[in-house]
């Protein structure tokens, strides 16, 4: 694992030093744990960092995102996933037995793409390794997914898609049964398209945040010049150009106009910003801890990546 040069630090997530930290530091109760004011490491400039990451209290490493409690905003969204699979595996049956077979592949494809949904945000199996081997391919092909906005977009489309289908579905069929299709396409379309709608607005607000964090990056026009003051667990030294991991990219939008971010947040600028999966967030944390994977895939944004989207335009996360 890389080293810093100042004190003797060393850690994945940032400079911490021993098994815990340098003297003094503290363990907090918010979920990730943070430097006490007046013990601030010397890697970090201008301030502390922020106490957003999880430490591991047998080998200190601080590991992101390895908590198992999935979040609110994952539940919402494999809940929705779970009314398409429903939805659509109704559909499937019906349009079958009926020989309507555009619906019926129709039907086969939402529940396709539910599925990939549902897999990308349930809440089991997420210590089985081949569950973070299948997010990674998802995240490779399909990266659309992964950004907030984008899977809002998804759950709108298929959610209308479904509604209309089942609908029709309905109308076409014997008057006794066909209020309860109609009656079960609404329940089950309301969801998903309510999330996907919710999505693509919190995806919106959160880009904006980042598109003016990059602005104050680009305006202050220091990147170079200080960049291996915040990447001191990958430094640009030797041809390597190093990397900022979750921790070290935070206090970089700090220090660039005082933007902090949630674990969830930089999960999300990890997966939009990174271009190698295996340096992303969602598939460094599923690779069963610390043994399981070596320094060189943990979570990071290379320079390179870094300096094309503060040159670049904005992001949609």
């Amino acid at each position: 694992m890389p080293t810093s040069s100042q004190g003797g630090y060393s850690n994945a997530y940032g400079p911490l030093g021993g098994e815990y930290g340098p003297p003094g530091y503290q363990q907090s109760g918010g979920g990730y744990g943070g430097y006490p004011q007046n013990n601030v490491p010397p890697t970090a400039p201008g301030g502390s960092y922020p106490s957003t990451y999880p430490g591991n209290a047998q080998t200190g490493t601080v590991e992101f995102g390895q908590t198992q409690t999935p979040s609110r905003m994952n539940l919402v969204f494999f809940a929705g996933a779970c009314c398409l699979i429903l939805g659509s595996f109704i559909g499937f049956i019906i349009s079958f037995f009926r020989f309507e077979l555009v619906d019926a592949i129709e039907m086969a494809y939402i529940f396709i793409f539910g599925v990939i949904l549902a897999v990308l945000d349930t809440p089991f199996f997420k210590t089985i390794k081949a569950m973070g081997d299948f997010k990674m391919y998802i995240g490779k092909y399909i990266n659309i997914l992964l950004r907030v906005t984008g899977k809002g977009l998804a759950f709108l489309f298929l959610g209308s898609d479904l509604f209309c289908v089942l609908w029709e579905l309905g109308r076409d069929d014997e008057a006794s049964s066909h209020v309860l299709i109609q009656v079960f396409a609404v329940l089950a379309c309301f969801i998903p398209v309510v999330v996907g709608l919710a999505a693509i607005v919190i995806g919106i607000m959160k880009s904006w945040k980042l598109q003016k964090a990059r602005k104050h990056i680009e305006m202050a026009g220091t990147l170079e010049q200080r960049y291996n003051e915040w990447a001191q667990t990958y430094r640009d030294v030797q041809g390597s150009q190093g990397g900022l991991t979750p921790l070290e990219f935070n206090q970089q939008t700090i220090d660039n106009g005082g933007f902090k971010w949630e674990d969830a947040d930089l999960k999300l600028i990890f997966n939009a910003l990174v271009s190698n999966p295996a340096w992303r967030i969602n598939a460094a944390s599923t690779q069963g801890g610390p043994g399981g994977r070596s320094a060189a895939d943990e979570p990071k944004i290379p320079k390179e990546d870094l300096m094309s989207w503060v040159k670049g335009g904005m992001v949609f996360l």
